[in-house]
């Protein structure tokens, strides 16, 4: 491949240039180590050269060759393309590498249409193919062959080309669509190429200019921009009042600046005025004249017309202009007669005096046009300077001149005297959002998708639309623009050729160390500083990156960090680097936070981890992500979990006759399934079935009884109580099996409140008691499952104690609520305060007092502020069942609507379903204090019979004692005896031992003799559930005892 030439401006630079000689512009030179490229190649062939070798003889075909050779390579480097190689009887060009090209399609296209017409005249034809794609380019082996292009886009190159008919050229199907309309195509073929089991896509390239068979675009609504719009407006109308203005519209690629211009001129076009456009192309910028000589063809109305009657019209225009003045315009638009000897005059005095032509005419000007200049940053030179003199005289007329470029130009028409300037900011995440939904369309298919879109594109418009353009063409969505159907749930995003190249133009212009900077911070992560980039061993240049818009500046302290300023510049500027160097700057990424990590190694280990899966570092990868979950379960419950999972695919990804293995694919699922019952997952199940395969596979039951409790959760959010207790029976079966009381105290948690429901708590006290004694008073020991195992076992011995008469139960659950709060786990908290405040109330046990209202408020504003969606649930669940039982109406009103609108969000969200029972008991309570007796005791009574049917008899009790104050309450027909037979299964329940049920009964008893009118009955069971609940120190008994007249 041939030297090294200007990024910028094409022109060939010497050996040890570092900047170029013309333009200024940095060069960056093909540096001995490869990356991937986005190019087109071109392969251009004799046909026949056999035959012609054996006619002229050896020496005469060197001289064809080499005439060939140089004709070609003239006609690349024009285009800016690089001859990589004599083909022995052609030749192979790549556009796009070393420095990348954002039109590497079309520069190939023009370069091949040049090529042939070059050739034309000679004793020979050429078959032209050429492909576009990536590509691995830069030095093979030691570097003897040099710097060359590999991969499969260079055999289909040579494959096209094959295909190609004599004196033609063949496009592949990738090359096609990167052109959009630039060139005219053939129809399309089907060819037969090497290699290849079927027929491949392909088209003739015909000639320049809009063909008839470019693809679709989606042009999009045109979103956010008021402000500018208003802006533009405004000064539209001004220039129509006849005083014009010279408007510079800046933003980086894709910004929306040519969608802005569209708006604006059909608006112009719309109220019937004249646009005139100049496209400046990037392979035009050292054609002089190139861009005015457009701009001043359409403003003059020659456009199509051949170079006879433009002069014609030219000549028509009612000016008083010198003959030679106009002889010179005639030849800047390209129409001066050829039989007229050319003026001897000194460039600067043609282009001063073709300016003040070109001024004194504008200033002739009576009616208002719209002029556009596009992508000024690719301006020749000689166009640059006469427009620039000529924008001085905008504002006197009535013209509204409007030219846009990127930020790094820094040219004269970015500076004319009195330009107003608009610098295009991203769009906002919503209207993103907005934009993304209207190039998808309403289908909800879709959502998942838009939401990835919108996060890659990040305020980009023309990001956003490639990506969903690319997402069309690969078949992800099907449809029309703006009515699109995802045929997958979720699909890899990845960056379009088109965008790819655009952004790696941009990287290539840089200083080499700049692009070795934002290299090196694409594997450090979205966010870097100086240290790590100096620990890589990389000098860091942030200054040319911020001035190019590439990184912003995000903190400004000693160590200030950086970010990428759009995340597909970090894709692009990652992906371009081969997979190998990747992996090494990885791992020498993860030592050098580990080296400075000291102490604090935990924190970073997900991060580490990240770094050596990246790496390929499997088995480390493994031990980091799981050091990390571990770190993080207690801290950040949904990172926790991230941690696991990305454990797991690692472990999946070892070779299967990797000894650990198995082990390894164990522990994270492990981990993941004990902790399902946190986030109510519905895959639970399936989880826990793989799982046990491989427990069985290695005979590990301690991982088994850790992770049964994802399955059982599961069960019991969807009100599956019998098979949650069965369940848990099982569980408590395997623990005892096992006999491992660490094991049992960290495991048995989930079977344990089972079990608590189910009024078996004699099983929960043994429980408790055995944690308790394991824990030995460190409230931090175990911790998988929940937070602090203590402090849940001490709250659960005082249910327990309770349940049973035996004392001490009220300071365990005080103790286990402030073992909860101490333990900084937001869980733990709430289900400590669960129990004590949830179901103390509801048994009698505690009043619903200000302490317990205040203790059930501080952990909803714990689990608020933790984000985890089913603590805030289960919180809200007990605050509002406590405000439910007060005595103000101002606090029942409050729990009525928090239990209300949380009832309907389980029912359709399908979490907590066990508890439904207690929300409809407390709810139908609430009814029939308000008046609603007959809802309230119908919902009573239905919840009533799912308790029953689970086996619920934790629950059973207060709301049958409930149900039964309700019907005595209300007194109708038949209500005496439903509450005889109700308070009757009160006393029947199963629950030997319970003193709970035992006060429930006699409180029953008491209220059913008072409805009978026993007095002496009444008076003496009143004064016995007095006298019990006082002995057990029951408040909300003893409360309602002294309530009894």
């Amino acid at each position: 491949m041939e030297g090294t030439r200007c990024p910028s401006c094409d022109t060939e630079l010497g050996a040890t240039a570092k900047f170029c000689s013309e333009c200024g512009t940095p060069v960056t030179r093909a540096a001995g180590a490869a990356e991937y490229k986005q190019v087109t190649v071109l392969f251009a062939d004799v046909v026949h050269s056999m035959d012609i070798a054996r006619s002229v003889g050896a020496e005469r075909l060197r001289e064809i060759m080499a005439g060939l050779v140089d004709t070609a390579t003239s006609v690349v480097k024009r285009y800016g393309g690089t001859v990589d190689k004599f083909t022995g009887d052609g030749i192979m060009a790549v556009f796009g590498a070393p420095v990348a090209l954002e039109d590497h399609a079309l520069r190939a296209c023009l370069a091949a249409l040049g090529i042939q017409e070059e050739v034309g005249p000679l004793e020979f034809q050429l078959r032209i193919g050429i492909d576009s794609g990536q590509v691995i380019a830069g030095e093979i082996g030691s570097g003897a062959l040099g710097y060359t292009a590999i991969g499969e886009h260079v055999g289909m190159a040579q494959r096209m080309e094959t295909a190609a008919p004599p004196g033609g050229v063949m496009l592949s199907a990738s090359t096609a669509r990167l052109l959009n309309g630039a060139v005219t195509l053939g129809e399309l073929e089907l060819v037969q190429v090497k290699g290849a089991e079927y027929p491949v896509p392909a088209r003739r390239l015909l000639g320049v200019g809009t063909g008839n068979h470019a693809p679709p675009r989606i042009e999009s609504n045109l979103v956010g921009r008021q402000w500018e719009m208003t802006a533009l407006e405004g000064l539209l109308n001004r220039a129509i009042n006849g005083q014009g203005a010279v408007v510079g519209v800046s933003g980086p690629a894709g910004i929306g600046k040519s969608r802005l211009l569209r708006e604006l001129t059909a608006m112009a076009a719309n109220r019937g005025l004249q646009v005139f456009t100049a496209h400046c192309e990037s392979h035009t910028s050292q054609v002089p004249f190139h861009a005015v000589k457009t701009l001043f063809r359409a403003a003059s109305g020659v456009e199509g017309l051949d170079a006879a009657e433009a002069r014609a019209r030219i000549a028509a225009q009612p000016r008083d202009v010198d003959p030679e003045d106009r002889f010179l315009f005639e030849d800047l638009l390209g129409i001066a007669d050829p039989d007229t000897p050319q003026p001897q005059i000194d460039p600067d005095a043609r282009r001063r005096r073709l300016t003040a032509m070109v001024n004194s005419a504008s200033l002739g000007v009576a009616t208002c046009a719209v002029y556009v200049i596009e992508d000024a940053h690719w301006i020749d030179e000689a166009s640059e300077s006469l427009l620039a003199d000529f924008l001085s005289v905008v504002p006197q007329t009535p013209l509204l001149t409007l030219i846009t470029h990127r930020p790094e130009y820094r040219g004269a028409l970015s500076q004319v005297v009195g330009a107003q300037s608009f610098a295009l900011a991203p769009l906002s995440d919503r209207e993103t959002t907005t934009l993304v939904a209207s190039l998808l369309g309403p289908d909800s298919s879709a959502q998942t998708l838009g939401e990835t879109i919108v996060e890659r594109a990040a305020g980009t418009p023309l990001f956003a639309e490639e990506i969903v353009l690319e997402l069309a063409e690969r078949g992800v969505l099907q449809g029309e623009p703006g009515a699109y159907v995802a045929t997958v749930e979720a699909a890899e995003v990845t960056v379009p050729a088109t965008l790819q190249a655009t952004i790696a133009s941009r990287i290539d212009r840089l200083d080499p160390r700049a692009k070795r900077t934002l290299g090196a911070a694409a594997a450090i992560g979205s966010r870097f500083g100086a240290e790590l980039l100096t620990a890589l061993g990389v000098e860091p240049a942030f200054t040319e990156l911020l001035a190019a818009r590439l990184i912003d500046q995000v903190t400004f302290t000693r160590s200030p960090e950086y970010v990428f300023h759009q995340p597909l510049i970090r894709t692009v500027a990652y992906e371009s680097q081969l997979r190998s160097d990747r992996a090494d700057l990885h791992r020498r990424v993860a030592a050098a936070i580990e080296a400075k990590s000291v102490g604090s190694a935990d924190e970073n280990a997900a991060l580490i981890a990240e770094h050596l899966e990246a790496a390929g570092d499997l088995e480390s990868a493994f031990d980091w992500h799981m050091r990390a979950g571990t770190w993080l379960n207690n801290r950040d419950f949904a990172s926790a979990r991230v941690s696991w999972e990305r454990a797991s695919h690692v472990a999946d990804a070892l070779p299967t006759d990797h000894p650990g293995r198995l082990a390894m694919q164990i522990a994270p699922r492990t981990a993941i399934c004990a902790t399902d019952w946190r986030l109510h997952a519905d895959d639970s199940n399936e989880r826990f079935d793989e799982l046990r395969k491989l427990c069985a596979l290695a005979g590990d039951k301690t991982s088994l009884a850790l992770a049964i409790m994802g399955p059982m959760s599961v069960h019991a959010q969807r009100g599956e109580v019998r098979e949650s207790q069965r369940l848990a029976s099982e569980l408590i079966a395997l623990l005892d099996s096992i006999g491992d009381a660490a094991l049992a105290a960290e495991a048995a948690f989930g079977a344990i409140s089972m079990k608590a429901q189910a009024g078996e708590m004699e099983t929960v006290l043994r429980w408790a008691q055995a944690t308790i004694d394991w824990a030995d008073g460190d409230p931090t020991k175990g911790g998988l499952i929940v937070g602090s195992p203590l402090a849940v076992a001490r709250v659960l011995r005082g249910l327990a104690r309770a349940w049973l008469g035996l004392p001490g139960w009220c300071r365990d659950l005080d103790d286990g609520v402030a073992m909860g709060k101490q333990s900084g786990e937001p869980m733990t908290q709430v289900v400590t305060v669960s129990w004590k405040c949830g179901t103390g109330p509801w048994h009698g046990l505690l009043c619903a007092d200000d302490d317990v209202v205040n203790t059930a408020d501080d952990g909803l504003r714990t689990a608020q502020s933790s984000g985890d969606d089913y603590a805030v649930a289960m919180a809200e669940y007990i605050l509002g069942s406590v405000m439910l039982l007060r005595g103000r109406r101002s606090d029942r009103e409050s729990g009525y609507a928090m239990l209300t609108r949380l009832r309907e969000d389980c029912i359709r969200r399908r979490y907590l379903l066990s508890e439904l029972p207690v929300f409809d008991t407390y709810i139908g309570r609430e009814l029939t204090k308000r008046g609603d007796v007959e809802s309230g005791i119908v919902m009573m009574r239905n919840a009533l019979d799912d308790m029953t049917r689970n086996g619920q008899v934790g629950y059973y009790i207060p709301t049958a004692g409930f149900l039964v104050e309700a019907l005595l309450e209300r007194g109708d027909n038949g209500d005496l005896v439903e509450a005889e037979s109700v308070a009757a299964a009160i006393g029947s329940a199963p629950a030997d031992g319970s003193v709970v049920r035992d006060i429930w009964a006699l409180r029953m008893r008491a209220l059913l003799a008072r409805a009978r009118g026993d007095g002496a009955d009444y008076r003496q069971l009143r004064n016995r559930y007095r006298e019990m609940a006082a002995s057990l120190g029951f408040e909300g008994h003893m409360r309602w005892a002294a309530a009894m007249p």
